[in-house]
Formats: structure tokens, sequence, C-alpha cells
């Protein structure tokens, strides 16, 4: 591992599974931690914590809910005005429901919180992972991607289908293809952007949807691995010297793993950059390609 003390690590859903795993391991070699929290309580309950194990630990906060956009732009705005580099963004956060949901702004849930909530962050976040000495996006995405064949560029909001996986695997696909396409509008940058599975891990997501779905996670719990566990691929692209200069790849137990051509398909990822730019309102101009740094 590469040094990551003092470095700045933004990190979306961290008060449980993965995300929180996820902190404790960076906070333990060093990292400033800005964390983006839906709920306070957790929220505060999280930094106490840390700081009780870690000391010094310098954490932010930081409240949004990835499927409210206001509330993402007013969270990147809070950070960008703190006039700091960011060293690494961890798109963490996720939710999976077994029941359609649209939110107030017309999106399927799944599809705004797991995709187009992380796409707005990143791209107004883009500026500070620039100023920094090598920044870094960590995509956290799944094998469920493989549930859905492509994304539905004429029913976003599943208005016609929806199931639980396909659905969810529909979000996954998003967080790719976003990888990808995020990956080669950095090229001559000093920014890296990798996705990631971390396998099947031991957490809550999707418990509180029904009384079956925190049945069937119970039953399958001896099986799954723990969120220690689980993160450590978030941990090592985010501080694993191993990988400053690689881009647009997707990583499973820390190694980079071949996907299916419906997660490699540019022409997709391209057309789903531009959706997802619509339906936030983002600056297209924020996120072209830059020109490389000399």
């Amino acid at each position: 591992m590469t040094s990551i003390r003092g470095k700045h690590v933004l990190i979306t859903g961290p008060t449980e599974g993965i995300g929180r795993a996820t902190a404790f391991a960076l906070a333990e070699r060093g990292a400033r931690l800005h964390l983006l929290c839906r709920n306070p309580t957790k929220a505060e309950v999280l930094r106490a914590e840390l700081g009780s194990k870690y000391g010094e630990v310098d954490v932010e906060l930081y409240l949004a809910d990835l499927g409210n956009f206001d509330e993402v732009r007013n969270a990147a705005r809070a950070f960008i005005e703190r006039n700091e580099p960011l060293d690494v963004l961890i798109n963490n956060a996720g939710v999976i429901t077994t029941r359609r949901i649209l939110l107030d702004n017309g999106q399927e849930q799944m599809f705004a919180v797991n995709h187009l909530g992380h796409f707005l962050l990143t791209t107004l976040l883009l500026d500070p992972l620039k100023r920094a000495a090598q920044g870094r996006v960590v995509v956290v995405a799944s094998e469920a991607y493989r549930f859905c064949r492509g994304i539905r560029f004429d029913d976003l909001q599943w208005n016609q289908g929806f199931s639980t996986f396909p659905t969810y695997g529909h979000s996954k696909l998003a967080n790719i293809l976003f990888t990808r396409e995020l990956a080669e509008r950095l090229r001559g940058t000093r920014v890296t952007v990798n996705a990631l599975h971390p396998g099947g891990v031991r957490s809550q997501l999707g418990a509180q949807n029904t009384w079956y779905a925190g049945r069937i996670l119970a039953l399958v719990k001896p099986f799954l691995r723990t969120a220690e566990r689980g993160a450590e691929t978030s941990v090592y692209l985010a501080a694993s010297n191993e990988v400053t200069t690689t881009t647009g790849e997707y990583f499973y137990d820390c190694k980079p793993k071949k996907t299916k051509p419906s997660a490699r398909d540019r022409k997709q990822a391209q057309r789903l950059w531009d959706v997802s730019e619509r339906i936030t309102n983002i600056d297209t101009g924020r996120a072209q390609r830059p020109r490389a740094e000399r």
C-alpha cells in the first residue's frame, strides 16, 4: 500500500456495511475522511466511533440523499468551498428495493441513487480531484450487472417489467459504463477511475424492504464474506501504488476482472453519459475530456 496518510478521501454510504469498513480501514491508515451520509444520527455515531478508536482522526460530515440532486449539489459545494484537493472519491452507497419506487424527481430509486446521484457528485468534484497529486475515483459496482442486458434508454423508470434483481443490475451496469466513460474523458490527467465487485457481503442492503428479504439475507448470511473482506478491494484501489496509473478497469479481489461485452459498450457508455447529464442538469462543459497535461 502507498501512504494515504493526510490525504482527503470522500466516501458515500459510510455508516453501514462495506462503506463503514472502508472508512475504518482508511482511518487506520491516517486518511482525512469526508463522509457523505443520508442519516444525520448515524453519521454522528460513526464520527464518534472513529474518534474513539483512532483519536485525532480528521472526519468531516456531509448530509445528502443521493436520490435528491439538490442535496448532492449542496454536499459537493460544501467540499469545494474548503478549497482542498480530493485525493480519493469512493462511490460506495447503494440501495436495492423489492418494489418499484419513483422519487420526487421522477426517477426510479435504484437508478437514481446508485448511478445518477454518484454521476452528479463525481462530475461536480472533478476540479478538486484534478488538483490532487493523483486523484482516484473508486466505484463500487457489482456482478449483478449481469442480470441486465443493457441500459433501458426507452424506460429508465422501469414503467414496464420491474423486477428487483434486473433493475438493481441495471443500476450496477450503469456504474461500470460510467467508470469506463469517465476514465476515457480523463485520459491525460492525473485522475484514475476504476470499478469493483466487492463479492457477496453480509450487509443490510435491501433488508428494510420486506420481511422475506430479511429472512433470505439471514439464510444466506453464513455463506457471505464480512464487510471488512468486502471492503478490501475498495481500500486497495484507494491506496495501493500498484494501481497508480490503472484506469477504466473492473476489479474483483484486488485483481482486474473481464466483464461481459455489455459493460464494455462505448456507445452505450457515451449515450448514458449524455442522458445522465440531461437528467441531473449538470453543466456539460465541466466534464468534457480535457487536454493532456504537459
